[in-house]
């Protein structure tokens, strides 16, 4: 039998951080070579994990001409294109004939509500739009983001595809054994993510130290240096963006865990947390299965109710402890190892099925 071929549009350097580029790499590594092999994109250095593997295969972008390049790959008779993007090379793809298109089939990965476009730049707002309703197959990452692109796209995820993590490399540490507490943030510092609710708390609760992990966006970070400097504190610190493997340690070096984000879908961060024994506390509105409410940390409705569990966690030590581990034992379910069986079975399902 032919094996089923995917081009994930993803790049997955080395240095690359994103989550779709992590998810990408750690699929990518778990799929059956003898059944399905796998085309990924890097610009630099790849991930040196993919190298020489049994069904993968790595293509290097030019320095110029990516979407020229790009736009070439796509019309190579794949059978699927995986994690379609909002880029003029896929906008120009899916708008061509089915009949040049052949039988590749472009697959939507939702990952996220579609809320988080409203503030996009308007040509993403149109790339979006022009590539969210003209793909053959839907997935979502959970079921509440599932229905979410059914009611603002009318479009129906067929399979539901959460993403995973490495629960070897993510560890807890043997002990925490810290008298004063360590509540982490790990994501983009941007206003959607909420950084700025964290210097809040840190304000609030300055028996407790608050480190915020992760890139700028248009320059937020300085908005939030300056938040600090007027508050006077001196219990939290900026720490601008790290690797995995930094991510890793500051993880197990770590207490609690707080995203107060409003548009999710699994946050990969709360995996990762969660992997490490942090307890995390989020907010309940996209509904991640991630964080079991009352056990594994909190779920949340509004931003004082935030700060309450916060507070209950920072004070009572051995309530950290209960929910890191019942955080371990939870995230099991989600170990890369298992979720990406699901990843597989949809793959060679989508190319099994006939075109709509």
């Amino acid at each position: 039998m032919d094996k089923v071929r995917i081009l994930f549009l993803p790049g997955v350097d080395a240095d690359n951080t994103n989550a779709q580029s992590l998810n990408v790499r750690e699929i990518a590594l778990r799929l059956d070579p003898e059944r399905l092999q796998s085309t990924l994109w890097y610009e630099q250095e790849p991930d040196p994990r993919l190298r020489n593997r049994d069904g993968i295969r790595l293509l290097q972008l030019p320095a110029r001409g990516k979407t020229l390049r790009i736009v070439r790959e796509l019309l190579a008779g794949y059978d699927i294109i995986a994690y379609m993007d909002y880029s003029p090379a896929s906008y120009f793809f899916l708008h061509l004939p089915r009949a040049v298109r052949q039988r590749t089939k472009a697959v939507l990965h939702a990952e996220a509500p579609q809320a988080q476009i409203v503030s996009a730049s308007r040509a993403l707002q149109f790339l979006y739009q022009g590539v969210v309703r003209r793909c053959d197959v839907y997935t979502g990452i959970t079921e509440f983001v599932a229905r979410d692109i059914y009611s603002s796209a009318r479009k129906q995820a067929t399979y539901i595809l959460p993403v995973g993590v490495d629960t070897s490399l993510f560890a807890a540490p043997s002990q925490r054994t810290r008298s004063v507490p360590t509540v982490l943030f790990a994501g983009t510092l941007m206003e959607r993510k909420g950084p700025q609710y964290v210097i809040d708390a840190a304000a609030l609760f300055r028996d407790a130290n608050f480190r915020l992990v992760g890139a700028g966006r248009q320059g937020f970070e300085t908005v939030l240096q300056e938040k600090i400097t007027q508050l006077g504190l001196n219990n939290v610190a900026l720490e601008g963006p790290k690797t995995q493997s930094q991510i890793l340690e500051i993880m197990r070096t770590s207490d609690i865990f707080i995203l107060p984000s409003r548009l999710e879908g699994i946050p990969k961060v709360t995996l990762e947390a969660a992997a490490t024994g942090l307890p995390c506390i989020v907010f309940h509105d996209y509904e991640a299965p991630s964080v079991v409410d009352g056990v594994t940390g909190f779920q949340v409705s509004t931003l004082d109710e935030m700060m309450q569990r916060l507070g209950q966690l920072i004070s009572d030590l051995p309530l950290r402890e209960q929910m890191g581990l019942a955080a371990r034992k939870h995230v099991l379910q989600f170990d890369w190892d298992l979720v990406s069986r699901l990843w597989q079975d949809a793959y060679l399902g989508i190319a099994a099925a006939r075109p709509a």
